[in-house]
């Protein structure tokens, strides 16, 4: 029986994701990858909503997610770079959902198995790094995987960390082959599982939804709305902004991914255009996966849209966790029985 709890942890430019596994049960959060240093609130009520919501790293007070917005006025997401996981944002945002699995009444959070993971492109320079840094906000047991790998664990494992048989083995017992597109907010990341191998060469990452918000904003300036990147953000799925009430943006919104659908479309045509016919299915995820899934179904018809894809990474990071553990737990039940078998 496995005892640790699982964390996955999917830390986000735009939303932080989070799918913890303990003694049985699934515990999920996600919220705003925002941040700024905390101030005093005198409206008790106030304060009170914010508590959760606040955290200390190195001495200093931060807001996280919903009250950095409405506290702080924070209008941009954290992490427009590549070097963003040495800042006090990314550890403020780690130890904000250590405190929200807290408030849930997750146990185990004192030492659990948290799997997380960094851009394709990046998994080889900066996969030590991450390790490095998450252990100094919380000492526990780690894993690093690529991101792309978290939405096609979240596919190809069921809740206990196994392969699902009718996606591992096609009909005739050969190993299948999977490709992920994980539409992100900084990066739109590709992997390739080609017949059960990862295929390093196929690791690569291009632009991600970031660009099409930055593209959003210019537009409505231009129309005289004033519109900041977060809300640029939300409209980008929601196709409205308010300025001065309510107002369908549809147009606007399709305008500004059209450059951006267009560089991912490139990409992928770049890594996956010659294995593609051999694939079982090309799988989609990320928050941004609703934006170009069209465009990428008419390319490819083995399109597959991963369920609650903005949560798939979180998700599979955790199934992971949970194979490794009972993993062991099974090698050590064997060399229990092995050592009995020996003193009988």
């Amino acid at each position: 029986m496995i005892t640790k709890t699982i964390i996955g942890l999917d830390v986000g430019r735009s939303a932080v994701k989070a799918v913890a596994l303990a003694n049985g049960l699934f515990y999920r959060i996600s919220f705003p990858s925002l941040v700024c240093p905390a101030t005093a609130l005198h409206d008790q009520e106030a304060a009170n909503r914010a508590e959760l919501e606040t955290v200390e790293v190195a001495g200093k007070r931060f807001f996280v997610g919903d009250t950095a917005r409405l506290q702080g006025r924070i209008e941009t997401s954290v992490g427009l770079s590549d070097e963003w996981i040495e800042g006090p944002a990314y550890a403020a945002l780690v130890a904000s959902t250590l405190k929200r699995l807290g408030a849930m009444g997750v146990p185990g959070l004192d030492a659990p198995l948290i799997v997380l993971g960094t851009p394709a492109a990046l998994f080889g320079s900066q996969k030590e790094a991450l390790l490095q840094r998450t252990q100094q906000i919380v000492a526990t047991e780690m894993m690093v995987l690529p991101q792309p790998m978290g939405a096609f664990s979240s596919f190809y494992l069921d809740a206990r960390g196994m392969p699902l048989p009718e996606r591992r083995l096609r009909s005739d017992g050969l190993p299948r082959s999977w490709a992920v597109i994980d539409v992100g907010h900084f990066t739109t990341d590709f992997l390739l599982m080609k017949e059960g191998v990862y295929v390093e060469r196929a690791a690569a990452s291009s632009a991600g939804i970031h660009l099409a918000a930055e593209n959003l904003v210019r537009i409505l300036a231009a129309k005289k709305i004033k519109a900041s990147r977060v809300a640029a953000e939300a409209a980008l799925r929601t196709k409205r902004v308010f300025a001065y009430g309510e107002r369908d943006v549809a147009a606007e919104v399709a305008e500004a991914t059209d450059s951006v659908v267009q560089l991912i479309m490139d990409t992928a045509d770049a890594v996956l255009s010659e294995h593609a016919g051999d694939l079982d299915g090309v799988l989609v995820a990320g928050g941004g996966a609703p934006i170009v899934s069209a465009s990428l179904m008419e390319k490819w018809p083995h399109i597959i849209n991963l369920e609650n894809s903005r949560m798939a990474i979180a998700d599979g990071y955790c199934r992971v966790g949970a194979g490794v553990l009972l993993a062991r737990a099974m090698h050590a039940e064997k060399r229990l029985n092995a050592e009995k078998r020996v003193a009988a």
